[in-house]
């Protein structure tokens, strides 16, 4: 048990720090930026297959090559290659040997006729010569046929007859010579095998051409020469390879589809290729794969502009980098501005894609320097949904900029709504400079600059509109809400102005202080004004008992120190109660909270002292305000103001060397009493403090020549205080603004402390 609650203990630990937090958002926007992203840059996928008829206008989102025409071309280009031959210089020879063969197989079967009759001794005068004639030439013959079968030559019984026993010897020798002119004419040229037959055909004219021979020599001839002719160049087999190899790969056979380039037109008729094509490019709902290094790709993009960022805010902005509410902001805005891309990218091109909104948004809510940072994020993200389109890239990035820029000057709505309409005419600007350099006709011009004009507007006129809501939820303030808060007709200055007018006219007076000093310090001069005006609404749960609201008797008169202290303090957890009510933002609180820090009442501090006259022990812990002391240099300010304004209000002789002292030495007061240990302030911005708050008093109290009568009845009337008792009650402003300068003069009260 004790185990599981360790665990659970160490477990909200983790989740309690900022960096897990911080991390959590940052991987969950990741995630979620991603989805969008991924599904938004996935082409449009088809439902097609081969003969059917195309009902879309298909183009090729990247270059790829038409793989089946090109292997059809480049089997049509290898097909095409002519042999390489080489010389066969075995050839001559051997045709030659074949029909030296053949003439000397004749030769020997017509004298083996004779040499069988001799050897049998037989001769013409005999009785059975025929018979033996006739069984020599059957002996020739048969041996004969067995030669020039055995060299490949086909010859009828009756063609190898009319050699060996019919032809003359002077035919034989006139054809043998024919033959062999005819043969060597052939061979002298080039024979391949596929001009073979031609050079057969032409062997065959010649013989049949010949007038010294008979047709049955002549057709023993075409016979001859078909079966003993050769080709003299043969097909160099590696040589040809080669070629066909070198034909095969030429870059020539490719059919490259380019980028944006037609595959399939309404209309067109669905084709093998076409359809390998498009379910190359994962276009097809039939085929269609999860492409695992597009996601990738897209992912790693997506962690490379995350890590930008952060790194930009750790080194430039760490407050917001450390700042879980400012963190969770950004990434809000981004996931709202992606979801409206994701939408809206499939018309013109993006252009209407209202990526100023997330620019402005974070510009005004958290500083301009963030915010040209995620315009840089934003448009580089949406641009992968936009398949690159680098007309919406570069108008993004630019004019991105520069909408953070004017909407970081603009403190009043109707401004932000102009600056609308010239943040409209600057984007037509630069797209009509990129319709140029892309040679657009003049309606595409006309086209982009009515949509980004309304663009800009339109993404003015949203920011202005979620403005409130992030405000809001966010607790932030920005320069258009302090203009609200502190207009005159706020319900709450409105219940002070009527309520508790001393104290209204006191804060307006402190406002200026404060705005002034605050302003030379270089911080938010706005806030600080707007703060002031506020700091006192405390006073309004009871306004009679502080003095610039008395009209009739002063009721401290009648109430011990440490009940005077008590209603005096309250006035700031009063003043928080009533701002929260009024739903008055942190910053607001915190300077009401802050605006006495610890400061002692020291009026009814002192008055206390001597009320007990050493009988009793006077804390003066009791006497102080419960602060905090004012953690910004701003609360700092209005608590410096709020003093001076009081102190020098009720001072008699009004000087500027005087003025000037006491506010040198009300601000030392407050140094020296640790009032702004934490406030980030140094002696250079104090002196700078009370240079601004001298310059707006010397201006406010400068002296006035006064009418002779005034001046008459200004002296009886200081002789007629001359003549009053020394104290009578306190001053409660004197007390409540000016503790610094009290406790200068313990024991008793000043002059400004004096009822008036």
């Amino acid at each position: 048990m004790k185990k599981n609650k360790k665990n659970s203990s160490k477990l909200k630990r983790i989740a309690r720090n900022i960096n897990v937090q911080r991390i959590f958002l940052v991987m969950v926007t990741v995630i979620i930026a991603f989805l969008i992203i991924e599904s938004g840059a996935q082409p449009t996928k088809y439902k097609l297959s081969v003969g059917e008829v195309s009902r879309y206008d298909i183009t090729a989102p990247r270059d790829i090559v038409n793989e089946v025409l090109t292997e059809q071309n480049r089997i049509a280009a290898m097909e095409n290659v002519q042999p390489v031959t080489k010389e066969d210089t075995k050839a001559f020879g051997e045709v030659f040997y074949k029909k030296d063969d053949f003439f000397k197989a004749v030769s020997s079967a017509r004298s083996g006729v004779d040499k069988y009759l001799k050897d049998m001794g037989v001769s013409a005068k005999d009785e059975n010569f025929s018979q033996y004639l006739k069984d020599a030439q059957n002996s020739a013959l048969s041996s004969f046929s067995a030669q020039i079968k055995g060299q490949g030559i086909n010859l009828s019984q009756d063609q190898m007859s009319y050699l060996i026993n019919k032809a003359a010897d002077s035919d034989l020798e006139t054809f043998e010579e024919l033959t062999r002119q005819l043969i060597s004419e052939s061979m002298a040229e080039e024979v391949t095998e596929s001009n073979l037959a031609l050079h057969l055909h032409r062997l065959q004219n010649s013989y049949q051409s010949e007038q010294g021979i008979s047709q049955e020599l002549k057709n023993i001839g075409e016979l001859l020469v078909r079966s003993i002719l050769k080709p003299n160049r043969v097909i160099d087999a590696e040589a040809t390879a080669k070629k066909k190899e070198e034909a095969y790969n030429d870059n020539a056979n490719i059919v490259k589809i380019k980028k944006e380039s037609r595959i399939l037109s309404f209309g067109d008729i669905v084709s093998a290729d076409k359809l390998k094509l498009l379910e190359e490019l994962n276009l097809l709902e039939t085929n269609g794969r999860y492409d695992y290094l597009f996601s990738t790709g897209i992912m790693f993009v997506i962690l490379f502009l995350t890590v930008l960022t952060a790194l930009f805010l750790k080194k430039y902005n760490r407050e917001s980098y450390n700042r879980r509410k400012d963190i969770l902001l950004i990434c809000l805005i981004v996931t709202i501005i992606l979801v409206l891309a994701r939408y809206l990218v499939v018309f013109y091109d993006g252009l209407v894609i209202p990526i100023f909104v997330g620019t402005m948004l974070v510009a005004t809510l958290v500083n301009v320097e963030t915010a040209v940072v995620i315009n840089c994020v934003l448009a580089v993200g949406i641009s992968i949904m936009s398949k690159g389109d680098y007309k919406f890239l570069y108008m993004g990035l630019v004019c991105g900029v520069i909408s953070a820029f004017m909407v970081s000057k603009a403190n009043q709505r109707s401004r932000m709504s102009m600056n609308g309409v010239l943040l409209g005419f600057i984007n037509v600007a630069f797209i009509v400079c990129l319709d140029f350099i892309n040679r657009s006709d003049s309606r595409s011009i006309l086209t982009d600059s009515i949509v980004v004009f309304l663009n800009g507007f339109v993404s003015m006129i949203l920011t202005i509109g979620f403005l409130p809501f992030l405000e809001s939820a966010f607790n932030i303030v920005t320069p258009l809400k302090l203009l609200e808060l502190s207009d005159p007709n706020h319900p709450l200055l409105k219940k002070l102005l009527i309520e508790a007018p001393g104290t209204y006219h006191h804060s307006l007076m402190v406002g200026n202080l404060a705005e002034i000093a605050t302003e030379d310090l270089g911080g938010n001069a706005l806030l600080a004004r707007t703060g002031a005006y506020f700091h006192d609404v405390g006073k309004l749960k009871r306004p009679d008992f502080f003095k610039e609201n008395q009209l009739t008797e002063n009721p401290h008169d009648r109430m011990t120190p440490h009940l005077s202290t008590l209603v005096i303090t309250s006035h700031t957890k009063d003043g928080l109660d009533i701002a929260a009510k009024y739903k008055l933002p942190q910053v607001i609180l915190d300077i009401i909270k802050q605006h006495h820090g610890t400061t002692l009442v020291a009026y009814f501090y002192h008055k206390a002292l001597k009320a007990a006259e050493g009988e009793a022990e006077v804390k003066q812990q009791e006497f102080r305000y419960e602060g905090p002391k004012p953690q910004s240099r701003e609360a700092a300010v209005v608590m410096l103001a709020d003093s001076v304004e009081a102190a020098v209000r009720s001072m008699t002789d009004k000087t500027e060397a005087k003025i000037e002292a006491l506010i040198r030495k009300i601000i030392k007061d407050k140094l020296d009493d640790g009032q702004l240990d934490n406030c980030r302030l140094t002696l250079n911005d104090l002196d700078m403090v009370a240079g601004s708050f001298m310059r707006v008093l010397s201006g406010y109290f400068h002296a006035r020549e006064q009418y002779p009568e005034i001046k008459e009845a200004m002296a009886g009337e200081n002789n007629r205080h001359m003549d009053r008792a020394p104290e009578q009650s306190s001053s409660v402003e004197a007390a409540d603004s000016s503790a610094s300068t009290r406790d200068t003069e313990p024991g008793a009260a000043r002059e400004a402390e004096r009822p008036r």
